[in-house]
């Protein structure tokens, strides 16, 4: 089931979470099996296949990087089997930040904490306006470069993982 249909608002790769907490209360109401125990077996089965989907929907909306993935995914852009290819000079300075992770003490991670998220800040300035553009109609090369920000994303986002792991 496509989250966007169900929500009732266009295909988007940023989703306004407060605009749509309305909806989405609206839709579990409606859905919710509590509220729909005159349903026969079938269609209790339905209501409750729809209830799961608003959930995960509204749980991929919640996370900007869960709905980038999911537009990406839904329009073909992304697979799960796709080889990756970031380009070197990327991958460098990710190999110099996990050196600096793994040499460094408590107060340097803190400013490698900072200095992933300055690059992230970066990263998304340089997409943020394509981001704004309907997927079905983003050209093939705004498309690639969408591609590549959610792959150095996730990248940046791992290592943002291991930091807290670390600081812990």
């Amino acid at each position: 089931m496509n989250y966007f249909e169900l929500f009732e608002i266009p295909p988007q790769f940023e989703v306004d979470t407060k605009k749509l907490k309305p909806k989405f209360l609206e839709l579990s109401r409606k859905f919710h099996p509590d509220f729909n125990t005159n349903e026969d077996e079938t269609g209790l089965q339905r209501v409750m296949e729809i209830s799961s989907a608003v959930n995960k929907g509204w749980q991929v909306f919640q996370d900007p990087m869960a709905t980038l993935q999911y537009v990406l995914e839904m329009i073909g852009s992304i697979s799960e089997q796709e080889n990756v290819k970031l380009s070197g000079d990327f991958l460098m300075e990710m190999m110099e930040l996990n050196e600096q992770i793994t040499d460094g003490d408590q107060n340097q991670l803190l400013d490698i904490k900072e200095k992933i998220y300055q690059y992230g800040q970066t990263l998304y300035s340089g997409v943020k306006k394509l981001l704004t553009s309907p997927p079905l109609s983003t050209s093939d090369s705004d498309l690639k470069k969408i591609k590549e920000y959610y792959y150095q994303r996730k990248y940046l986002d791992r290592i943002q993982e291991r930091i807290g792991l670390n600081l812990s």
